[in-house]
């Protein structure tokens, strides 16, 4: 007698014959043999809807039926797939034929009709057993393929999500870009530049910089056009995608929608943090690839600090092209004997006399002609040029004053005043530079005055101090350039080591005609003579501003009223002529 050990035995086992005797007699059997979930049908046209609704582990299948043979059957469970029941075909054929088609359609062994009930019970057994083993791996396949799939998903939202503000990163914003540019979608990207989460990072460390991206983040998700895509180039550039055409109209309402997420401090652990958004804007085109049209973008971000937005122009690309040229040609400019110095003489206003001059940096170049110094002067400091040139000026400067003294045109009191970018300064070397240079040339210290601008001071005011009063200590004259139009201040002007205060020409050109500008310079006249400043008036252009200039008691002008910079040969004459 066949025992069944009871594994399977709570395997739903579906009996599908059109004849009811046939039916009864196996779900007896199989109730019989201890199986407690059998169920039999005469009609195939059931066998589907039974199997969507009881899902059956095993069917038993006749082949010979009205409606439907068990071949269509089979075929109808094909739609289940992986998940269709095990099939037993019941026949009472047994030729090859048959047998092939059945196997063909999936089933899994045959019972031949009259049935063996030994046989009936092993081999029904033996399929579920094997069917239930397949199906555990099946499932655990799904499980597996589910889990990869949502890993998958995982794994590609961190590829595309910037990891601290959970904006789209760098690869979605290219992605969404190509997508668009196929597609033809007219689309502007904001390019947008923000200025001083570099200093928060030094003052209070990544996670409060962190927090504040965050912060600006969700401000920029609430306050940006509708559908706009926003992510993060890199930590100080993000981008904006907003779908509509170059209106200048629809430009100026999406960049002052962008703009009012940066317009107010954040508090971020007690600290009110304040940072600075300017906007470039480019149209995305399928000329370009989504890298040029951010580039082309951020060239477009406004130079002037007043502005809030500016549309990318091909006029940018051409300054760039001669910005890129420039730069390149300034770095065998010395070399080629290309730079060359001009000196403006300054005058003493009571005696007339040239007592000294400023030197002038010019460059000219075969390919560019005459660049003027307020374009290439920023190129140098930016490129770090400037610090070998800037030595190479004071060399330049303080080798002519020697001549000119050795030809005795002019005193042991003549001084020669050099102008220092605020890069310099700040190179911890700078001042001993300058004391090995004028200790070659042999020039007496205080025959060097050594200019520099009130912003260039503020940007390490520390640093500066140190170099300025190093270079006081040495004996080399200090001024302050420009003086008025900075952070002009007491406060460092009290404390710095300072011969000589430069009155800016912008308060000199309207000197006579307004009040305002002649208060402002009277006042600078009477604080250094207070401190004990020498006072230097530049853009001296008429009889009229020099005498009030002298009337306030200014000690020195400097000037077209007197002399343009000249060069060494025309100022050797020039002074010649006092």
């Amino acid at each position: 007698m066949y025992s069944n050990t009871g594994l399977n035995t709570n395997e739903h086992i579906l009996v599908v014959d059109d004849n009811g005797v046939n039916v009864e007699l196996l779900v007896s059997l199989l109730e019989d043999s201890g199986y407690n979930n059998v169920a039999g049908i005469t009609d195939p046209r059931e066998v589907v809807n039974y199997v969507k609704e009881f899902n059956p582990t095993l069917i038993l299948l006749d082949i010979r039926m009205p409606f439907l043979s068990g071949f269509d059957v089979m075929q109808q469970l094909e739609s289940f797939g992986k998940l269709r029941p095990a099939v037993i075909v019941l026949t009472a054929q047994t030729d090859s034929e048959t047998r092939y088609k059945a196997l063909t359609l999936g089933a899994r062994d045959f019972l031949t009709k009259p049935f063996d009930q030994t046989e009936v019970l092993h081999r029904i057994n033996n399929v579920l057993t094997l069917h239930c083993v397949l199906r555990e791996r099946t499932e655990r396949n799904y499980e597996l393929e589910e889990l990869v799939a949502e890993r998958t998903w995982e794994l590609n939202l961190l590829s595309n999500q910037d990891t601290v503000t959970g904006l789209g990163n760098r690869r979605l914003l290219i992605n969404e870009m190509a997508e668009r540019s196929a597609a033809g979608i007219e689309t502007q990207v904001f390019f947008v530049a923000i200025e001083g989460i570099s200093d928060i990072v030094k003052l209070h460390g990544y996670s409060i910089s962190d927090s504040l991206s965050r912060e600006l983040a969700n401000r920029l998700q609430a306050t940006a056009p509708p559908k706009s895509v926003i992510g993060v180039w890199n930590s100080t550039e993000w981008i904006v995608l907003v779908e509509h055409s170059n209106d200048a109209h629809l430009i100026e309402q999406s960049a002052q929608a962008i703009f009012s997420a940066f317009e107010h401090s954040a508090d971020i652990d007690g600290q009110h943090l304040f940072v600075k958004a300017q906007i470039g804007v480019c149209g995305l085109s399928a000329e370009h690839t989504p890298q040029e049209s951010v580039r082309m973008a951020g060239l477009a971000t406004p130079l002037d600090t007043k502005l809030l937005w500016s549309y990318y122009q091909p006029e940018l690309e051409r300054a760039l092209q001669r910005k890129l040229g420039l730069r390149e040609a300034l770095r065998n400019a010395l070399s080629n004997n290309e730079l060359f110095l001009t000196y403006q003489p300054k005058v003493d206003i009571r005696s007339n006399k040239v007592v000294g001059v400023e030197a002038l940096l010019r460059w000219e170049n075969d390919a560019f002609g005459r660049i003027f110094p307020d374009e290439f002067i920023p190129i140098a400091e930016a490129s770090g040029e400037i610090l070998a040139i800037g030595l190479w000026i004071i060399r330049e400067a303080c080798t002519l004053v020697t001549m000119l003294q050795a030809e005795k045109v002019v005193d042991a009191n003549f001084s020669v005043a050099v102008n220092v970018a605020p890069i310099q300064l700040l190179h911890p070397n700078f001042a001993l530079d300058v004391m090995q240079v004028t200790n070659e040339i042999g020039i007496d210290r205080s025959q060097l005055e050594i200019e520099v601008t009130e912003s260039g001071l503020m940007r390490d005011i520390d640093l500066a101090m140190l170099q300025l009063e190093a270079l006081n200590q040495a004996g080399y004259r200090i001024a302050i350039d420009d003086f008025g139009t900075g952070y002009s201040s007491l406060a460092y002007i009290k404390k710095m080591p300072i011969s000589v205060l430069k009155i800016d020409r912008e308060f000199i050109r309207e000197l006579q005609h307004n009040e305002s500008d002649r208060k402002l310079t009277s006042t600078v006249i009477a604080m250094s003579r207070h401190f004990g400043f020498w006072t230097v008036a530049e853009g001296v252009e008429c009889e009229e501003q020099l005498q009030l200039v002298k009337e306030m008691g200014c000690d020195m002008v400097q000037g077209y009223y007197f002399s343009p910079p000249l060069k060494a040969p025309a100022l050797r004459t020039l002074l010649q002529s006092f």
